[in-house]
């Protein structure tokens, strides 16, 4: 088996806060740039997310999870920290405290604070999302525990802009981007209609790795961000122990081939996209393998040319209410039955809402940010689980240089499918909703409607 993986990786191998503060003076280029990183891998085991059959603690640490930020000061004295954790996800709720907490700290408004998430499905399970994944609850020890953890997380995350603004030095920045190819569509089809997991070689999928360097006034590389549109899901539910998968592989190695920088890694839309993946007897060298994929061409891009990025940033942002098509109360009762607890949970937690309001949530508000260096690139930041198709579809509409799409960023409150996925049905679909505790399905019309907020924002961030 293990001989397999190493064929597979050797396939493999070919195949955000922001304040105007006076915090440094401006290289030549008027711009300056900041990093932090900071451990905060659990003292005690806890439950990890991602799979609904998982009913116990984390039976060991494999890697240290870590929160990682960049600030970026342009030209006109304005600073942006971008955060990446080593996580499944959070809600809006969390999000939102920190940015109330940032803001008192370091006087930065909401737009000008990303918070994104790996998306490791060997991580340790949100208190504030997810709500409805586990078939087995966490005991009230399990939830205790974990909710100590979360609150240590949130004061770290804050320290951890703090250091990344106090960390600001004149450089530049560039970008370039590459191509991995270990990313596959999931969902398989027959007919037109979604079957199941797999491997769909005629889905859509999206392998740009694009990377943003950073380097001093001397052009030494200080640190950078990386995007790719994968699921971190190369652990199956069988494998029960504390890592970040191949995010948090990539970040790891690409640290270490480069002396003192840091790696922020964010996922693109990935929703739909799942890595090569093996028997839980290979799993760990498949998650190494791929980490080594992005460090390896991140290298090779670290070599070549790059496109400078020097206009000045604007930043946006706002919500998109994402209407429902939600099932009805007697489809709620007879879902009262059913063999799966998750299912009942739902439709039990729905119903509770016909006898409060009469009726079920109508939309969700989904955040929605931009950070834009004039024409030369555009960053879109999304809530929840987005697929493919919207960054493809942003890619071919938007009119910049470069379009840079990130998902799982300040609130995973469920997938975001698109309008042809409706008529498909499947997990990303229907089913995913019930674990997130959503009332259902997204209306028809809903994948318009977040696009035409997008360029609304993309118009405000000028």
């Amino acid at each position: 088996m293990f001989a397999n993986a190493l064929k597979t990786l050797s396939l493999l191998l070919m195949c955000v806060c922001c304040v105007s503060l006076p915090l440094v003076d401006a290289a030549e280029s008027g711009s300056a740039y900041g990093f932090a990183k900071t451990e905060i891998t659990p003292e005690v085991p806890l439950r990890l997310s991602g799979y609904g059959n998982r009913d116990t603690v984390y039976e060991r640490v494999d890697e240290p999870l870590y929160v990682r930020a960049i600030a970026i000061q342009s030209p006109e004295k304005k600073v942006c920290t971008l955060v990446s954790l080593d996580s499944i996800g959070f809600a809006g709720t969390f999000t939102d405290r920190i940015a109330g907490k940032v803001k008192q700290q370091y006087g930065l408004s909401r737009d000008q604070l990303v918070i994104c998430s790996t998306h490791s499905h060997t991580a340790p399970h949100p208190m504030e999302g997810l709500s409805n994944i586990f078939s087995t609850p966490m005991t009230e020890a399990q939830s205790e525990a974990s909710q100590n953890y979360w609150n240590s997380v949130e004061q770290r995350i804050v320290q951890t802009v703090g250091k990344a603004i106090k960390d600001l030095q004149p450089g530049t920045m560039s970008l370039a981007t590459g191509k991995v190819g270990f990313a596959q569509n999931r969902r398989v089809l027959k007919n037109g209609k979604w079957t199941g997991f797999g491997v769909n070689p005629d889905g859509p999928i999206d392998h740009s790795l694009p990377v943003l360097k950073v380097t001093d006034a001397n052009g030494k590389l200080r640190g950078l961000m990386f995007n790719y549109a994968c699921h971190c899901t190369t652990f199956g539910s069988d494998y029960n122990c504390l890592n970040g998968d191949w995010a948090g592989y990539a970040s790891k190695y690409i640290e270490e081939q480069h002396g003192d920088i840091v790696a922020v890694c964010t996922i693109g839309c990935g929703a739909d996209q799942n890595p090569i993946r093996g028997k839980k007897d290979v799993a760990k060298d498949l998650a190494i393998g791929h980490g080594r994929a992005i460090a390896l061409e991140v290298a090779r891009l670290l070599k070549e040319s790059a496109q400078p990025v020097t206009a000045p940033l604007g930043t946006a942002y706002g919500k998109a209410n994402l209407p429902f098509d939600p099932p009805t109360k007697e489809e709620l009762q007879t879902a009262l039955e059913h063999q799966r607890p998750q299912v009942r949970q739902h439709a039990a937690n729905m119903l509770k809402y016909f006898e409060k309001d009469g009726k079920l949530p109508t939309s969700y508000p989904a955040p929605v940010q931009v950070w834009k260096f004039g024409n030369q690139l555009t960053m879109i930041f999304l809530g929840g689980e987005v697929v493919v198709d919207y960054a493809l579809r942003l890619k071919r509409e938007l009119k910049s240089d470069a379009v840079w799409v990130t998902a799982y960023a300040n609130d995973v409150f469920g997938y975001v499918a698109s309008e042809r996925m409706r008529d498909e049905g499947g997990y990303e679909v229907d089913f995913s909703m019930i674990y997130y505790n959503q009332p259902g399905r997204w209306a028809h019309g809903t994948e318009d409607l977040l696009i035409k907020r997008i360029h609304e924002l993309v118009k405000q961030a000028k």
